[in-house]
C-alpha cells in the first residue's frame, strides 16, 4: 500500500508519525502521547492513484486527464488530490477534503457518489444539483507515473517563512492557501495585511508556531492548531506580559472603526499541552486586544488543571471593546482542575473578574456556542462554588441575543 506525500505531510505536521505497521503506514497515537487513536477504516477507493475520467472525456489518455487519489491517513484526515501534468514535465495537484462514511459511498466537491471497485477498476456515479455524471477509472500501476505523482507539488507555501513571503507580496483581499505538504511547527506568521490564510481543512499548525495578527480585516480559516507549546508569540507587541496573554493566535490593538479579524472553521486541539508548555506567564489558544469574530470553530482537550484558556480577551484596549463576536463554536474541557479553560473576558484577581469600567463594557457577543464539561455557564467568580466556568466575565460585558443562547452540557 502506498502513502502519498499529502498523507505523510499531514501525519508529520500533526506530530503523530511515531511508528509504522506492517504496511509501512503510521501507527496513530493520541496527541497527548497516551492511548492509540482508533484507526480510520480504509475503503477500496482510497490510497490508490486512479486514472479517472468523466463520461465527457472518457476517450482521453492519461496526459489529458486528471489522476485522482482519495488519500486516507487513517488518523481522520481525508484529502482528495487531483493532479495535472505528465511524467516528462512533472505533476502539480490541488487538494480538498472529502468524506467517506462507508464502503461504496464518497462525497467530494459537492458531489454525492456511489462506487464499486473490482480488479483495479473503479466505476462511480456522482450527483450534484440533480445532474448525474458517470466516471470510470483504472488503477495506475506504472512505477514511473507513480513516482512522478508522489513528487508532485501544489505550489503553495510549505513553511512559516514561505507564508510570510506570500503575505509580503500579496495585495489586500488576496487568498493565501497553505500547502497540505507543509510543516508549520516553528516561527511567527506575520499576518500584517488584510489577506485570507486558508488551510483547506488539511493544514495543521504545530510546535510553537503562532500567528500574530496586526491588520484589520485579516482572516484565518479552515486549519487546525495542535501546538505542543504556546509560548512562541510571547513578548510580541500584540501579546502581553501578564498571565494568559499569548497564544497560537494573537490579535493586536486593531479593528476599531474598521473590519474585524475573521476567524472561521478552526480547530484547537489542546490534548498535547501540559503546564510546562505554556511559558512562564501561561497562555491561551486565542489572545486578543482587538476586534474579531470567531465562528464555527472547535476547542477540544481543554484543561482546568493548567492556566490554558480557550480565549482570553484583554479589555483595556478600545479595540477589544468594539463588539467582538464568538458564535457557533464548541468548547470541550476535561474533567478536574480549578482553572477556567474557557473564555476569559477582562482581568482577574483572587479568582474573580475585576469590577472595573473596562471589564464591564468589554461588549463581547457570545451566543449559540456549546460548552461541554463546564460547571457554570457565565460567572465573574471562579472560586470553588463556580469553577470551572465556561465564560469567565462580568455579566454586563457579555451580549447574548434571545433565541441564540449558549448551551451548557
Amino acid at each position: 500500500m502506498q502513502i502519498s506525500k499529502v498523507a505523510t505531510a499531514v501525519a508529520l505536521s500533526t506530530g503523530l508519525l511515531f511508528g509504522c505497521n506492517s504496511d509501512g503506514l503510521p501507527i496513530p497515537t493520541d496527541p497527548g502521547g497516551t492511548d492509540p487513536v482508533e484507526p480510520v477504516e480504509v475503503y477500496s477507493i482510497e490510497n490508490v492513484y486512479w486514472d479517472l475520467t468523466g463520461d465527457a472525456v472518457a476517450a482521453q489518455s492519461l496526459s489529458g486527464t486528471s489522476p485522482y487519489r482519495f488519500d486516507n491517513d487513517e488518523e481522520g484526515t481525508r484529502a482528495l488530490s487531483i493532479y495535472s501534468g505528465d511524467v516528462a514535465n512533472g505533476f502539480t495537484f490541488e487538494s480538498s477534503i472529502y468524506t467517506a462514511e462507508e464502503e461504496g459511498v464518497v462525497s467530494f466537491e459537492g458531489k454525492d457518489c456511489t462506487y464499486t471497485v473490482t480488479e483495479q477498476q473503479l466505476d462511480m456515479t456522482c450527483e450534484k444539483d440533480d445532474v448525474e455524471t458517470a466516471y470510470s477509472a483504472t488503477e495506475i500501476t506504472d512505477e514511473d507515473v507513480i513516482s512522478a505523482l508522489e513528487n508532485a507539488d501544489d505550489g503553495k507555501p510549505k513553511s512559516v517563512d514561505d507564508v510570510n513571503a506570500a503575505i509580503a507580496s500579496a495585495e489586500d483581499g488576496a487568498i493565501i492557501e497553505l500547502s497540505s505538504q507543509g510543516t508549520f511547527d516553528t516561527g511567527v506568521i506575520e499576518l500584517n495585511k488584510a489577506v485570507i490564510l486558508d488551510g483547506a481543512s488539511l493544514v495543521t499548525i504545530t510546535g510553537d508556531a503562532c500567528i500574530d495578527v496586526t491588520a484589520p480585516g485579516a482572516s484565518i480559516k479552515n486549519m487546525t492548531f495542535a501546538n505542543d507549546n504556546l509560548a512562541g508569540c510571547f513578548g510580541r507587541e500584540s501579546a502581553g506580559t501578564s498571565d494568559n496573554e499569548t497564544g497560537a493566535i494573537i490579535i493586536g490593538k486593531i479593528g476599531k472603526d474598521s473590519d474585524p479579524v475573521a476567524l472561521e472553521n478552526l480547530k484547537f486541539d489542546a490534548n498535547g499541552i501540559t503546564g510546562d508548555d505554556l511559558g512562564e506567564k501561561k497562555a491561551s489558544w486565542l489572545f486578543s486586544r482587538g476586534y474579531f469574530t470567531l465562528d464555527s470553530s472547535e476547542f477540544v482537550g481543554l484543561s482546568g488543571s493548567i492556566q490554558n484558556n480557550a480565549i482570553r480577551i484583554n479589555c483595556s484596549s478600545n479595540n477589544a471593546r468594539f463588539g467582538s463576536q464568538i458564535t457557533n463554536n464548541t468548547f470541550t474541557i476535561k474533567s478536574g482542575g480549578s482553572d477556567v479553560g474557557g473564555i476569559k473576558v477582562g482581568d482577574s484577581s483572587g479568582a474573580k473578574i475585576k469590577d472595573t469600567d473596562n471589564n464591564n463594557t468589554c461588549n463581547v457577543t457570545v451566543e449559540s456556542n456549546t460548552f461541554n464539561g463546564y460547571k457554570t455557564l457565565l460567572s465573574a467568580d471562579n472560586t470553588s462554588d463556580f469553577r470551572n466556568t465556561a465564560i469567565y466575565a462580568q455579566p454586563d460585558a457579555i451580549n447574548t441575543t434571545f433565541g441564540k443562547e449558549n448551551t451548557l452540557n
